[in-house]
């Protein structure tokens, strides 16, 4: 598919929403399904975050920082990138009101030039790939890994794809998405099975450790080393 005609569009629609992304996690905004799914989706993820990081994380495509409060009393410094300045301004915020300020650095920037000095203990990749094609992905998992410790971990979070969204949607397309002004825009989406995941990790050379999937998100622990 070619999404170059709705490439700049999605980037715009992300900006544009930030004030009101979260809502997808209570099941409202442009949800696709039924409220209860996403709601014990995010207990479950909520509970996973919790326990993951260590060390010094990145948090890419950190959007709002909605999971950062869940992780943030395992890790000694935070990294947060994401291409919106809207959404980072956001994040901002609810790491400021978290008390982390001091020990948080923001980059606006696209992820697939993601490229740092910094080697981390720990990445967050929160419903990124579900907007990649098959070379970005490859090429961002190649970044990746060059910015994770030998040692290092990811966790990857993103929307599943299930017998209940396939009543609504198309696997792999370009979606319209609506603000709560009315305005619509266009963006790539694309949902993932299991076997998907699998196919993923071992294209891209990581294993994944533990998995979760759920009638909306799902969610990956992975890594490129030996564990």
């Amino acid at each position: 598919m070619d999404i170059t005609s709705v490439g700049k569009e999605m980037m715009q629609y992300y900006d544009e929403r930030a004030k009101e992304y979260d809502l997808i996690y209570s099941g409202k905004g442009p949800a696709s399904l039924k409220k209860d799914p996403y709601l014990r989706d995010v207990e479950k993820i909520s509970s996973i975050v919790g326990g993951y990081g260590d060390g010094r994380i990145i948090d890419i495509a950190c959007g709002t920082g909605f999971w950062f409060p869940k992780y943030s009393k395992n890790c000694v410094d935070f990294t947060f990138v994401d291409q919106s300045k809207k959404m980072l301004e956001e994040c901002k915020k609810r790491v400021i009101s978290s008390g982390y300020i001091d020990r948080a650095k923001f980059i606006q920037m696209d992820v697939l030039n993601l490229k740092l000095d910094t080697n981390f203990d720990s990445a967050i990749i929160g419903f990124l790939l579900s907007h990649f094609t098959e070379g970005q992905e490859s090429r961002f998992f190649s970044l990746l890994k060059d910015i994770l410790a030998d040692d290092g971990t990811f966790l990857v979070l993103d929307s599943a794809w299930t017998d209940e969204r396939k009543k609504v949607k198309s696997k792999e397309d370009a979606q319209e998405r609506k603000l709560a002004d009315g305005r619509k825009f266009k963006i790539y989406k694309k949902y993932f099975d299991e076997k998907d995941l699998y196919k993923i990790a071992e294209k891209n050379g990581f294993k994944i450790l533990d998995i979760y999937f759920g009638e909306a998100f799902l969610a990956f622990k992975a890594c490129f080393g030996k564990r």
